[in-house]
């Protein structure tokens, strides 16, 4: 099926009549849960919905979102996919159908106060007790107030909606609701150009008024397809089998089909029951394959499905191809798609897309060697014992077929690797290099990257990936399958520290249209971003690859923990990082990957760090040396921070990487290390002096923030000015550092901290808390501040004007303050309201000690706004843009939370007791503005899930900040709607009008849908 008609309602190829009383049922979807046509075919279930689709559109009572049901969507995987797609989530489907259910609620929730219909298209695919019906039954009870589901189906439904409809949560319109009426059957015949006389005998079955209608005058009852087809030609006949045979085309499909050049709009042009998408795809009904199931024989259709399927495999569309080829029986083309599939190590569609395959096969096609390793795929992830026996028996069928002997290899490969048994791969390998010298074309390039990553040295490495058959596959040659893309793209970042093509790999196997791999290629792209110090765009990229990191991902790719863990540190999210190690440390455990054990220890080690306990990082580090000492390559393969951890915390170590300095971006790694080492052992800062500026970045990006800090500080020490920036940048983590130095390090750095400490203000003991949110208040340790200088009028103004200006000059800050006097003059009043500001901030503040919160920089000014000095204002913001940031990530339940805590934080407008000039009231109206939206946009949220009496509160308080607020009138509306008060909803809906009138504007097209909800029907 093309993607087009699997996202959009099918354009219809002739002009359709509009069915009011139809039409009238389905536009009310938006006011319950659940909305089912179901009639067989042949009855207008498509046209139908296609036509409410585009009359909503038209004038819009919520949002439309389409879905056409395939035949692979009995599989959870295919079916909740399609599902998150058209509702606009990119996150992994979850294996669990009520999690996956969840999911897509979500997403219709988050759309409030927009309503949003799901509409799902031909749901008698979807087989009933299937995990996909599940997920169906699932999203029904799930779905909020603002979400509703449609459905159109051959009978029965395969769900039960018997107690909705007895509740009144769901209408189903039947077949007898279908059929047309007396007036339709009259228009139609007029849209037609026949005599109404001539339907009369259709009885009401929209497809055969449409093929009488096609038929013209002479067709004879019951014999309606075999006139219409009279008119055709027997080419034209023949290419409709064809089509039909296939389950519809576009040109690349129907030349294949044809053998020519063909124009779909000529060839279909005229004839009923035909529907196309705007990409160009033409489909034709269901009732076509009975008429013309004579026209070809068994053979001509099976064979114009293998050549279809051909065509859609070319394009990576694997399900589909499959699809046509079980129907066509074509047991010898499914085997080459197994093959096809299944080639390089990780299978190219989901595992339970692979099960249902195997469900599908004739049992001599499950045990042939093609068989035996689909299921070895389907088992591998789980169960690599059988899955292994499974490929060994498959093996042993593939003499004399090398593609299928090279995928039993590399599924072979992977397990060996998984289990570290260098021997079975040093076999498998020999075996793999045969069929290389013989002449298979994939064969070179997988042996070259399996000896690289098993090359003990980088001069090997070096050596494997110059490979010919690699290097004519350059990094941006798109035939390389995606393992091979990622593998490639491992050695050369991990290996040889090659940044920049380690992300033009990365990126090239993210965009393969197999998503297998792209959680561990979206890992690898990360950590090529952190090699080059590129760590903001790291943070950007880190929600995707949290969303990649379900259970069974992690549990063959255990590499994305330490990655994940990491970046959370070293952000200083170290809440999200305690949780998610606590989440992953089972499914670690049950790994069946040999390198597991050594994901969890970087990863535990990295956090155990980043919170200061070094030597209990030492210890979980230890427990994975092995006996003889080795070098633990393993661990380095798994991750980059491996170099720095084991160098720094295990000597035993060094010598082998100061033998054999790693290459590339590594080396940076290596050389703060040492630096850092050189630092604790022998006092010596002449390497962290020699570290150029540019490998800073990369070292923040990657290093433990207490290490950043005490390498900072050699930095400091050995002359490098430039790196107090790095220590300002780690913020309170740095002085923690800095107080350890200065009492414990050798004397040139304890000195250096010393004066860094001096120069760095202390953290006060005592807390604050400003309310600048109504009036102003201050608080310390939450008792209210009564001191004088607070009453000063220009001292609450300077620290309102502080607050919202960044780093100010003093020129700008009396120019605002004293307009009216000199500069000489202006400038002792500054002085002078500073000193009282100061006092109130820091009054045990010693003379000599340097300021905390109100920092002076030559002729800037700064007040430091960390946890020391908490300000309703900014963790006002701070709220809403973690809000914002969950939105866009498709929560709306964490970004309610952040919601609700900033409603809760609005006291009133900013500085409500301090008059100022322009720049006070554009923040204020700026931080209103954000109020009542975020009221308005928690209250919409609340009133989709039942919440009224909040949602009400919310909307209330939004028109009493803004009684301009069109949409808090709205809110106000729905709710009194929500609870049956119609009487209230009428007099919200005229003062939101009566406001309108008064700002000569015109409503908004929710207004006007709620004005329609309180107009009675007829």
């Amino acid at each position: 099926m093309s993607r087009a008609l699997r996202y959009a309602p099918p354009l219809a190829s002739r002009d359709l009549i509009v069915r009011p009383r139809l039409l009238d049922a389905l536009r009310s979807r938006f006011e319950r849960p659940l909305t089912a046509v179901v009639a067989p075919a042949g009855f207008g279930k498509t046209t139908l919905l296609g036509q409410a689709v585009s009359e909503n559109a038209l004038s819009p009572a919520g949002e439309d979102r389409w879905l056409t049901c395939q035949r692979d969507d009995t599989t959870l995987s295919v079916l909740a996919s399609g599902a998150f797609a058209a509702v606009g989530l990119s996150v992994p489907v979850p294996e669990d159908p009520r999690q996956a259910a969840v999911a897509v609620a979500e997403a219709l929730w988050g759309a409030a106060p927009r309503h949003v219909a799901l509409v799902l298209d031909d749901v008698h695919l979807v087989t009933r007790g299937s995990p996909a019906g599940e997920f169906l039954g699932h999203l029904i009870e799930e779905l909020p107030r603002n979400g509703h589901l449609v459905l159109a189906s051959r009978p029965p439904l395969p769900l039960s909606v018997s107690r909705l409809v007895a509740t009144g949560d769901a209408v189903v319109l039947r077949e007898g609701d279908l059929q047309f009426r007396e007036d339709e059957v009259a228009a139609f015949a007029e849209s037609r150009g026949v005599p109404p006389e001539l339907l009369s005998d259709v009885g009401g079955w929209p497809a055969l008024a449409e093929l009488t209608a096609t038929a013209g005058p002479f067709a004879v009852s019951g014999y309606v397809w075999e006139e219409l087809l009279t008119q055709l030609s027997p080419e034209r006949r023949h290419a409709l089998a064809l089509l039909v045979a296939v389950g519809g085309a576009d040109e690349e499909i129907a030349a294949a089909l044809l053998g020519r050049d063909v124009d779909l709009r000529s060839l279909l042009d005229g004839l009923p029951l035909v529907v196309r998408s705007r990409s160009g795809w033409w489909s034709l009904h269901g009732l076509w394959a009975a008429a013309l199931q004579h026209h070809l024989d068994s053979g001509q259709v099976a064979e114009a499905r293998r050549t279809a399927a051909a065509v859609l495999r070319g394009r990576g569309q694997y399900q589909e191809a499959m699809g046509l080829l079980l129907d066509a029986q074509a047991w010898e083309d499914v085997r080459r798609l197994v093959v096809e599939v299944c080639e390089c190590c990780t299978a190219l569609v989901p595992t339970d897309v692979l099960e249902s395959w195997l469900r599908r096969f004739p049992l001599e096609v499950q045990q042939s060697p093609e068989g035996l390793l689909l299921a070895a795929m389907a088992a591998e992830p789980t169960s690599p014992g059988a899955a292994e026996e499974l490929l060994v028996q498959a093996l042993a069928g593939a003499h004399g077929d090398p593609d299928l002997r090279y995928a039993c290899l590399n599924a072979l490969v992977q397990l060996a690797f998984w289990g570290k048994d260098r021997q079975r791969m040093q076999f498998l390998l020999q075996e793999l290099e045969e069929l290389a010298a013989a002449g298979h074309p994939g064969a070179p390039a997988f042996v070259a990257l399996v000896r690289g990553g098993e090359a003990r040295s980088t001069d090997e490495v070096r050596s494997a990936l110059a490979n010919p058959s690699l290097m004519s596959r350059t990094a941006l040659n798109s035939v390389q399958h995606p393992v091979q893309q990622w593998l490639h793209a491992h050695l050369v970042l991990l290996r040889l520290g090659d940044a920049s093509t380690g992300e033009v790999l990365a990126r090239r196997a993210l965009s393969h249209p197999a998503t297998t791999m792209h959680g561990v290629s979206r890992g690898l792209l990360l950590e090529s971003f952190r090699l080059r110090g590129r760590l903001e765009e790291a943070e950007r990229l880190l929600p995707y690859l949290l969303g990649d990191m379900r259970p069974d991902k992690v549990l063959t790719s255990p590499d994305l923990v330490p990655c994940a863990i990491s970046v959370l540190d070293v952000l200083g999210r170290h809440g999200e990082a305690a949780e998610l190690l606590g989440r992953f440390r089972p499914v670690l455990g049950a790994s069946p990957v040999a390198w597991a054990p050594h994901a969890r220890t970087l990863a535990e080690a990295f956090h155990a760090l980043s919170g200061g306990a070094e030597d209990q990082a030492a210890t979980t580090l230890r427990s994975i040396v092995p006996s003889n000492g080795g070098r633990l390559s393993g661990a380095q393969r798994v991750s980059p921070i491996a170099l720095p951890l084991l160098y720094v915390l295990l000597p035993e170590l060094r010598e082998r990487w100061d033998a054999d300095p790693p290459p590339g971006a590594l080396a940076d790694l290596y050389a703060g290390a040492r630096a850092l080492v050189q630092l604790r052992e022998h006092g010596s800062t002449a390497a962290a002096g020699a570290l150029p500026s540019s490998v800073w970045p990369v070292l923040r990006a990657l290093l433990p923030v207490p290490w950043v800090a005490e390498l900072a500080l050699g930095m400091v020490a050995a002359g490098q000015d430039g790196a107090r920036a790095l220590i300002e940048d780690l913020g309170p983590a740095a002085r923690a550092t800095l107080r350890a130095q200065a009492a414990t390090a050798p004397p040139t750095l304890a000195a250096t901290a010393r004066s860094l400490l001096r120069a760095i203000p202390a953290v006060p003991n005592a807390r604050l808390h400003l309310r600048v949110l109504g009036p102003l208040e201050l608080r310390r340790d939450g008792g209210v501040v009564t001191a004088p200088e607070l009453r000063r009028e220009r001292v609450r103004q300077l620290l309102g004007y502080l607050l919202l200006h960044d780093r100010p000059t003093r020129t700008a800050i009396t120019s605002e303050l004293w307009p009216d006097l000199d500069d000489a003059a202006a400038g002792r009043n500054l002085r002078v309201t500073l000193a009282y500001l100061q006092n109130l901030l820091e009054p045990d503040r010693g003379e000599l000690d340097p300021p905390y919160f109100l920092r002076s920089a030559g002729p800037v000014l700064h007040l430091v706004t960390d946890g020391a000095l908490e300000i309703d204002v900014l963790q006002f913001e701070r709220a809403l843009d973690e809000a914002a940031r969950l939105e866009r990530q498709g929560a709306p339940s964490a970004a309610l939370s952040s919601y609700l805590r900033a409603v809760e934080l609005w006291g009133g407008d900013l500085l409500a007791d301090v008059t100022g000039a322009s720049w006070l009231e554009w923040e204020r109206d700026r931080l209103r503005s954000r109020f009542v939206s975020s009221a308005v946009r928690a209250g919409n949220l609340l009133l989709a899930r039942g919440d009224t009496t909040t949602a009400r509160t919310l909307a209330e308080r939004a028109l009493r900040a803004d009684d301009c607020s069109e949409d808090a009138h709205q809110l106000l509306v729905a709710v009194h709607l929500a609870d049956g008060d119609l009487g209230d909803a009428h007099r919200a809906l005229r003062r939101c009008q009566q406001m309108l009138r008064e700002l000569g504007v015109p409503p908004q097209p929710r207004t006007r849908a709620l004005a329609q909800r309180l107009t009675p029907r007829g």
